[in-house]
């Protein structure tokens, strides 16, 4: 780690260079008890360890200032491109938990950035209910027309994949989760459809294709803070919530063709699913439809829907529609999907061999990066958005009971 010197009006202030591939790249300061004046952007000329304001500069660096009790950060956002190859610089790890970093707390580096709100690389950063708010109303009016989505995690680098694609021996072995589920509920779910059946599973955490998503971006908040019973990861974390638009057109409804299409594949063996994704993806390549349709696994793929919708048409059939992932709406059948305005993500079909899987195509998505989320927690509580709220269920609720007590 190399510690930085900038001069300025007699000042020499400690500061280092912070990189990160989401956040972006800065110039951070020490913490000040006096306030620096006349910086807006700027433009640094980099000396050894010294540094040097040259010349007012739109497209090097904004100048923000982080205000604490009775000390400031100031963050220098770095606008285009990265940072020098010569700069030594920190990361999130250098800041950690427990960390000995000299200038500043991990904590107070991310209050610092959330300052910002609207980071230079186009993502966002907030530490408060209100910022959140606006960067959500700030974003909704960039997308009008369109349906908006959220995703809430605790951890930023979580990845858009359902649980079913994150274990090997969960995806080869799908279709026997699916029977066995049906089995053990066999009088709810007997005259169910496929989509209702994932759902349930869904609720009740088993491995599904299904990627839990909300209309609503306050719930989405409260999973960017809701730690994990299972969560072991101890870095300093952050939060994240991916906003998502789409066109209205390509938003389906759970009792849509699509989607009895796509969930349908639940029930296929795995042998007939690679099958079916190879061929599917050469018939593509060649232009040549018979590929997949003289296929066994598209014969056996046929029959199985034709038990739900007797009227399929196969001239009519879009092939691409079994690969792509598609937002769904589903029916509110449980107390959760109501209480968090749930919908879905539904993937489709994966090489089952390498694991790889088509990712959502069809939409814009942002990152909101989550920090100081004690004191969001505490927002949410104030709106009554709390575990037994989220999660409507004894369990829940009777802890949440108890935990206002505390």
């Amino acid at each position: 780690m190399k510690l930085y010197e900038l001069i300025y009006n007699e000042l020499n202030i400690k500061g280092v260079f912070f990189k990160d591939s989401a956040l972006g790249s800065f110039f951070i300061t020490e913490k000040l008890e006096h306030v620096l004046t006349g910086l807006d952007y700027v433009d640094l000329e980099i000396s050894d360890n010294s540094l040097k304001i040259v010349k007012p500069d739109k497209d090097k660096y904004k100048v923000h200032r982080a205000s604490f009790t009775g000390y400031s950060i100031y963050v220098f956002a770095k606008m285009n491109g990265s940072l020098a190859k010569e700069v030594e610089y920190i990361t999130l790890d250098d800041v950690g938990i427990n960390s000995s970093f000299p200038l500043f707390t991990g904590g107070e580096l991310l209050e610092a950035l959330a300052s910002l709100c609207h980071l230079p690389n186009g993502n966002y950063i907030v530490g408060n209910v209100q910022d959140y708010i606006t960067t959500i109303e700030e974003m909704t009016k960039e997308t009008p027309n369109k349906e908006h989505f959220f995703r809430g995690h605790y951890y930023f680098k979580y990845e858009l994949v359902p649980s079913l694609y994150r274990r090997k021996r969960y995806y080869e072995n799908e279709s026997y989760m699916y029977m066995d589920f049906k089995t053990q509920f066999y009088n709810e779910l007997a005259n169910k459809k496929y989509i209702e059946i994932l759902t349930t599973m869904q609720h009740y955490k088993m491995p599904t294709r299904l990627l839990d998503t909300t209309s609503n971006p306050l719930v989405a908040l409260y999973m960017a803070c809701d730690k994990p019973v299972t969560y072991k990861n101890k870095n300093f974390g952050i939060g994240e919530v991916i906003f998502m638009s789409e066109d209205k057109k390509d938003v389906k409804y759970s009792d849509s063709n699509v989607v009895t299409l796509m969930s349908s594949l639940a029930v296929l063996e795995t042998n007939y699913k690679q099958e079916l994704y190879l061929k599917i993806n050469e018939a593509i390549k060649r232009n040549d439809p018979e590929i997949y349709k003289s296929s066994l696994a598209y014969k056996r793929f046929v029959a199985e829907v034709k038990t739900t919708l007797p009227g399929f048409s196969e001239e009519l059939f879009d092939p691409e529609v079994l690969l792509h992932p598609r937002h769904v709406k589903v029916g509110m059948i449980n107390e959760r999907i109501i209480a968090q305005s749930g919908s879905f993500i539904l993937f489709g079909l994966c090489d089952y061999k390498t694991g790889e899987y088509r990712t959502l195509h069809t939409v814009s998505k942002n990152r909101i990066f989550i920090v100081n989320r004690p004191y969001i927690q505490r927002q949410l509580e104030l709106l009554n958005i709390n575990p037994g709220t989220m999660y409507p269920d004894k369990d829940h609720m009777s802890t949440a009971i108890a935990k206002s007590y505390e």
